[in-house]
């Protein structure tokens, strides 16, 4: 009898034990899947990306009857997703000023997407490092400028009215590179720049310096960023996440970087991607994306997903994950001629036989 009690005692506690044991091993992986079910359940209920402050919907305001004042137009587009940064209203805003595309952060994109969108459209097109490239990236854009001025000159010239500085609006989405591109172009360091969206706040002009004597070539409108107020494409907006083009608070960064990459696996803009993240985290890029974040996050930062999460974005949006864009021009639609069917000719009509004549009237006379 005492025996059969000591083996059921030790049988208990062999049990405790190993329930023990078992949940303190399943314990974080329990606890990370709680807290990702209750952030899930939070994020469900919002959507992902909600990001439209009070000072950008004043700036478009002010920007439209800014831009018909002005002699041509910079538009400014990140080069790693150059259709996500195209305002769709834009266009008609412009109406038929001329329109000048810089692409910024082309150092950080592949050389394909670059050419794609060089081919793609029909504006005067340009790729530039607005923060850190050479004088000779943006010669181009500057001559581009100087023709519109001079235009506007000899029509002025016409008129008898004295020449003045060409007006240069530069617009685009948050975070783009607009006041950086302002500052090269201006000659001097004139308007506030910092790599977070949402640092300048309203329109203002800024004269660039003055050669020879001469007018200054030009007077550049720095305006904020400016987005839709309503994002119709989850992808693209999530896209605007990924490169930080819209304020932090609008979106979970777990998510977004889950999101960049299943996007890096499917791009065709992101040669060599896998192979940098291999080198980089000793992870693979094929695995699930919730994975892999929980796998870098045991392995350098205790488990903070968040951490991990942050991480990533950082590294791609500097460029350490290699050049990768993620996505490039929309097809051209291909526009079928139609196809022209010559008509037979018509046939000559045969002359009525004597026969034929009085077989229709009923003449069987002849039989």
């Amino acid at each position: 009898m005492r025996t059969a009690l000591v083996a059921m005692l030790l049988l208990r506690s062999s049990v405790a034990l190993l329930r023990a044991g078992t949940t303190r091993v399943g314990r974080r992986g329990a606890a990370r899947a709680a807290k990702k079910a209750k952030e899930e359940d939070a994020a469900a209920a919002a959507p992902v990306i909600n990001w439209y402050p009070g000072h950008i919907a004043r700036a478009e305001r002010e920007l439209r009857g800014y831009l018909k004042r002005v002699d041509v137009v910079v538009e400014a587009r990140d080069a790693r997703i150059g259709r996500s940064t195209a305002h769709p209203d834009l266009a008609e805003w412009v109406g038929d000023r001329p329109r000048v595309v810089v692409f910024t952060f082309a150092d950080l994109a592949p050389p394909k997407v670059l050419s794609d969108w060089r081919n793609a459209l029909d504006d005067d097109v340009f790729f530039v490092d607005a923060r850190r490239g050479g004088d000779k990236e943006f010669r181009g854009v500057r001559g581009a400028l100087q023709k519109c001025g001079r235009a506007v000159n000899e029509r002025r010239k016409t008129k008898g009215i004295a020449p003045r500085s060409a007006r240069v609006a530069v617009v685009g989405y948050p975070n783009v590179g607009k006041s950086a591109l302002i500052n090269r172009l201006a000659g001097r360091k004139a308007a506030k720049s910092e790599d977070r969206a949402g640092v300048t706040r309203s329109l203002g002009w800024v004269r660039s310096k003055a050669t020879d004597g001469k007018p200054p070539p030009f007077e550049l409108l720095d305006s904020p960023g400016i987005i839709p107020a309503k994002q119709n494409d989850p992808r693209q907006a999530a896209r605007l996440a990924m490169c930080g083009r819209i304020g932090q608070a609008s979106y979970d960064e777990r998510r977004v970087a889950e999101a960049l990459l299943a996007e890096l696996r499917s791009s065709s803009y992101a040669p060599g991607a896998a192979k940098k993240i291999q080198e980089k985290y000793g992870l693979d890029l094929e695995m699930d994306p919730d994975l892999f974040l929980a796998e870098l996050a045991d392995a350098r930062y205790d488990g903070d997903d968040a951490r991990a999460a942050v991480a990533v974005l950082g590294d791609f949006r500097s460029g350490r994950l290699g050049n990768v864009a993620l996505e490039g021009p929309p097809p051209r639609e291909v526009v079928e001629e139609p196809v022209v069917v010559e008509a037979a000719p018509p046939e000559k009509p045969v002359p009525e036989s004597d026969f034929d004549r009085r077989m229709s009237e009923g003449d069987f006379a002849g039989w």
